[in-house]
């Protein structure tokens, strides 16, 4: 009780010291908000694109049988005059010279033997050559090879059990074959003739899609950041050396004083955050109800605290002020960069992108885009919850052992 009340009493004695610092609180509130917005209006220019051009791809068609050109004209007829999606023929040589001019974003072929690997039941591969300027798009275009090959598993599938009951049955060769080949168009045009192989699988990049809503929300992420560092920042300097040795000798530990300077930090920054975000809804004109606003606030203070711990964690383990400063400053920005606030997560390595998941920043900022831009009308809380109790005990070790190396 005697620790929770000296903790009480550091929180309020920094909240008397920021009030203070009024001239400082005003620059640590426009500071940022001109920066980010600089920063994050740069990142926007260079990613989102200047127009809505559909992604080129080039088919090519290197099997030549019946069978593979009525998927090729199959797919060029449907993507024909989409806004999305484009898909022409061409041959291995045009695509790859396309490619390099950086004049198409992909190109996949129907592989020699397609046909004779579909009906014997051997697994077909379609080769993709992705364009390395524009990763995004070939990631998209992924999607849609993925969904194709999906399908003709399943048209295999179907295929080679007819031809297994045919088989069974005096059914002569070319009579047999051509059965299999209406199966094969029937199955091609319930699936690719009625649109269904580009809905089967929506994929939408809100970099692209909303660029201006997203940018505004990842901007607004990377302030509240920027304000959680810097208030902390500002307390720990109150804190003179003289000062320290007096709270030592009445018996105040560092724990007690680390965790008055995470409460403040925590409560102002968020008092921030939440009023420029209801200026941020009320400009964007995005439907927000309180439920909503409730969710939000949970994922912001959530991903403040853990945030709040890594700052406080360097603090209590750093020997020196500067190198713990510039720590923090370094672990805050990777925490940001990692998140896909300044650089959308599609942009980043495939390998990289495999370990997002696990990452408490593009989880709090995914949920986050899902809630204000997609309209999700749930939340999962639990990995967000289980990284700040991690964080909480981290800390609370750090400062255990601190307090008894004092000692």
């Amino acid at each position: 009780m005697q620790s929770i009340q000296k903790t009480m009493f550091f929180t309020n004695e920094y909240l008397k010291q920021l009030r203070k610092k009024r001239a400082t609180l005003l620059l640590l509130f426009l500071f940022p908000l001109c920066l980010i917005g600089l920063l994050v209006g740069l990142a926007a220019g260079l990613i989102v694109p200047t127009e809505n051009s559909p992604i080129r791809v080039a088919l090519v068609d290197e099997d030549g049988t019946k069978e593979s050109k009525l998927i090729s004209s199959l797919l060029t007829e449907t993507t024909n005059g989409q806004n999305t999606i484009e898909i022409f023929p061409a041959s291995g040589e045009e695509a790859r010279l396309l490619i390099e001019r950086n004049e198409i974003s992909t190109s996949f072929s129907l592989p020699k033997n397609f046909t004779d690997d579909l009906y014997e039941g051997e697994s077909v591969t379609i080769p993709m050559i992705g364009n390395p300027s524009r990763p995004v798009d070939s990631f998209i275009t992924k999607q849609l090879v993925d969904s194709l090959a999906r399908y003709i598993a399943a048209a295999q599938a179907n295929i080679l059990v007819i031809n297994d009951y045919a088989k069974e049955t005096p059914m002569p060769r070319e009579e047999r074959m051509e059965m299999m080949f209406e199966q094969f168009v029937d199955f091609t045009l319930f699936t690719l003739g009625k649109d269904k192989l580009l809905d089967e699988e929506e994929l939408k990049n809100s970099a692209t899609s909303s660029p201006t809503n997203y940018f505004v929300l990842s901007g607004w992420l990377i302030v509240f950041s920027f304000w959680l560092l810097s208030f902390y920042i500002v307390l720990a300097d109150v804190e003179s050396k003289s000062m320290a040795i007096r709270m030592k000798l009445f018996g105040v530990t560092v724990g007690q004083r680390v965790a008055g300077r995470l409460l403040v930090s925590l409560f102002v920054s968020s008092l921030l955050g939440g009023i420029t975000f209801l200026i941020i809804i009320k400009l964007l004109q995005v439907e927000f109800f309180l439920i909503d606003m409730v969710r939000f606030g949970l994922f912001a203070l959530l991903y403040a605290f853990i945030l709040l711990c890594g700052i406080a964690l360097i603090d209590v383990v750093s020997a020196s002020k500067r190198i713990g400063l510039f720590l923090q400053c370094i672990f805050v920005f990777s925490v940001v960069l990692v998140s896909g606030a300044l650089i959308p997560t599609l942009y980043f390595p495939q390998s990289f992108q495999d370990l997002l998941p696990f990452l408490f920043s593009p989880i709090a900022l995914g949920w986050m885009i899902d809630l204000v831009l997609e309209g999700r009308n749930y939340a999962n809380y639990t990995s967000l919850a289980i990284y700040s109790i991690i964080a909480f005990v981290v800390v609370w070790m750090s400062v255990s052992w601190k307090e008894r190396w004092n000692r």
